[in-house]
């Protein structure tokens, strides 16, 4: 079976299953807000769906989104949707569901809730076609179907933006055991593959994961899918347990989808967000025996910009891809570096309300 596994994953909505899907409906909201002015018809294809509730009978993200769209003029004349699942019984909950809910005649593009494997085909169906702007979600509950080529597929044209679950726990069993080869090639590359074996086999836990996502990175990258924002879940005892990754081609998607994941996490003494989720810690500020990223980012900021001058929103947009750092981040280390006269900035901190820097400011850096 490819969809979720039945009698585990929709048995209870686990509190890191509730972030995810708040994670996924936050970004829906403010991409479609965007893409409606933009395009005649949009779309938000979930390709696990589920079968729409957990057990304990809250909604899961296929219903969210579909009462966001019934509550919108907007998205009730634009949105397209679709839902897939290999299980037979949870596309017929599901369907049931969405034929439940009040308003869904409003709709000028119905659901559509379908039965199938996520596969080759699939990928191949998306490859053959011109998509119209859409937000897909690939969310298996392993890695079966989880592919690059399905990745490419999906986000190949203008406006489309994937999100997908990156079980790291399963994959880093699977990297080197030869039953499960054709699944970890899907998802890195026969050579990169071949590579993270090589590289995995003397590290420790902790560096064996940062290899992996970065082989992870370099794949997309590849692909032409620059901008890459994985979010990890941790188990209550500390261990890591699986990602969900946000991939675009598009720098405003990122800095929207960084600033939501930023406040679902944890950050560290700074404020500076560790894009991970803890039990029980989302918002809380908590401390780490770990380097502090803050302390080297205005020297990064002189030895990027020596010479030059900067709006606000320039140094931003130019400096954080890659970086764990937000906005606030930048604003808070700019006005300590004005103060301690290590930049010029206009208007100057004297005549700016105390504590504050706007997008506009132009920032000089020596």
């Amino acid at each position: 079976m490819v969809g979720a596994v039945a009698g585990s994953f929709f048995d209870e909505p686990e509190e890191q299953s509730l972030v995810k899907a708040d994670i996924v409906v936050s970004y829906f909201d403010a991409w479609s807000r965007i893409m409606v002015k933009r395009a005649e018809r949009i779309g938000y294809f979930d390709f696990y769906a589920g079968p729409g509730r957990y057990a304990a009978g809250r909604r899961s993200t296929p219903l969210l989104i579909m009462e966001r769209a019934i509550a919108s003029n907007d998205l009730s004349s634009r949105l397209v949707t679709i839902f897939n699942d290999a299980n037979p019984d949870y596309t017929s909950s599901l369907e049931s569901e969405i034929k439940g809910l009040a308003g869904i005649e409003r709709l000028k593009y119905q659901p559509q809730v379908v039965t199938g494997e996520v596969n080759d085909d699939l990928a191949q169906q998306f490859e053959e076609i011109k998509t119209i702007p859409s937000l897909s979600f690939v969310d298996p509950w392993g890695y079966r179907g989880l592919s690059l080529r399905l990745i490419r597929a999906v986000i190949k044209d203008w406006g489309c933006e994937v999100i997908f679950f990156f079980n790291y726990n399963r994959i880093n069993m699977g990297i080197n055991n030869n039953l499960v080869e054709p699944h970890m090639q899907a998802l890195l590359g026969q050579q990169r593959l071949k590579e993270v074996r090589a590289d995995m086999a003397s590290l420790r836990p902790d560096a064996r994961e940062s290899r992996l996502m970065r082989a992870t990175g370099e794949a997309l990258e590849e692909m032409g899918a620059p901008y890459l924002i994985p979010f990890r879940f941790r188990r209550r005892e500390g261990r890591v347990s699986h990602y969900i990754c946000f991939v675009t081609k598009h720098p405003l998607g990122y800095s929207i989808m960084k600033e939501i994941m930023a406040s679902r996490g944890v950050v560290d003494d700074d404020a500076v967000p560790r894009f991970e989720y803890m039990p029980r810690t989302a918002g809380m500020q908590l401390a780490f025996d770990r380097p502090r990223p803050i302390v080297a980012l205005p020297q990064q900021l002189c030895a990027a910009f020596v010479g030059q001058t900067l709006t606000l929103k320039e140094v931003y947009a130019r400096h954080n891809v890659g970086t764990p750092f937000i906005k606030r981040n930048y604003k808070k280390v700019l006005i300590e570096m004005e103060r301690a006269r290590q930049i010029a900035c206009d208007p100057n901190y004297d005549s700016r309300k105390p504590g504050t820097i706007a997008d506009h400011v132009l920032v000089t850096f020596p």
